[in-house]
């Protein structure tokens, strides 16, 4: 059984006498925060190639078509570069980045932004689409966001988009990631492989608890936040082991990411608005 160690957080209860907790693993060791100054931070990428972070704030509720939703961006130690980098977003969520672009899912639609100028570059609406959440690319470019509650999947190629599978197999779907020709996709429950060739939905890992984030760890394992505040790793033939819970001190864990060659966990808080990240050993 792994070992947690327990951390007393004074918040809003501290006036009473009462403390909130937070279970954090052992294998967890707390690097940096931003300044709590992120508007409802929904997702987080490490972009590799630029070594910067973007991070996806809500702003308000996560499917008003406001136009106040932006992206961060943030440095690998923390540092928040641009607070609002690009702006005229509703509730952004999803973020993935193919090539020079980096692409937002914004409740019925996907932006498309150019890096290098910050300005958006294309926006891909997809209607009937209900709740649009998670995004991944893969290595030729194409580009899937989940629909949370639309029971759908979809792939942006070119600019236009096709429905890649729409199943009750696929309920409550949100974190994706692409590995070996199959999709990868968080349900309610467990992580389901779909693959690209066939459109084939099998299980994958069964009894997860809720996915909202889904990243791979490097080492065959995968990370999963469950946007209350568990963030846990799983793996095929193995139980999953909680590495953090910070739901006594309403510090949410939304859809997170993972550095490998830094070992670096990354958390948006969400209405806590911060990121956090957390180097695991």
């Amino acid at each position: 059984m792994k070992k947690f160690v327990l951390i007393a957080v004074f918040g809003a209860l501290l006036s009473t006498g009462r403390a909130q907790q937070i279970y954090q693993s052992e294998r967890l060791v707390k690097k940096w925060e931003t300044p709590a100054e992120l508007k409802v931070p929904e997702s987080v990428y490490y972009d590799t190639a630029r070594q910067v972070l973007y991070v996806s704030n809500v702003t308000g509720s996560p499917t008003d078509k406001d136009g106040t939703g932006f992206i961060s961006r943030i440095s690998p130690e923390g540092k928040i570069l641009e607070l609002q980098w690009v702006t005229g977003l509703n509730a952004p969520k999803g973020l993935g980045v193919s090539g020079e672009f980096l692409y937002v899912s914004d409740i019925s639609r996907v932006v498309k932004i150019n890096i290098a100028t910050g300005k958006i570059a294309e926006q891909v609406e997809i209607p009937g689409s209900q709740f649009l959440n998670d995004i991944a690319a893969d290595s030729q470019g194409n580009v899937y966001v989940s629909d949370m509650n639309g029971k759908t999947i979809y792939v942006i190629r070119g600019g236009s988009f096709e429905v890649l599978v729409k199943s009750d197999k696929v309920t409550g779907v949100n974190g994706l990631f692409v590995v070996e020709g199959n999709l990868l996709a968080g349900l309610q429950d467990r992580i389901v492989s779909i693959s690209l060739r066939t459109k084939e939905i099998k299980d994958y890992i069964l009894n997860t608890g809720g996915i909202d984030g889904l990243v791979p760890d490097g080492n065959g394992n995968y990370l999963i936040s469950d946007w209350l505040g568990n963030i846990h790793q799983v793996s095929t033939g193995k139980e999953k082991e909680k590495l953090l819970d910070t739901t006594p001190a309403n510090i949410y864990a939304a859809d997170i990411d993972y550095v490998p060659s830094k070992k670096l966990l990354l958390v948006p808080t969400f209405s806590d608005n911060r990121v956090v990240a957390y180097e695991l050993k």
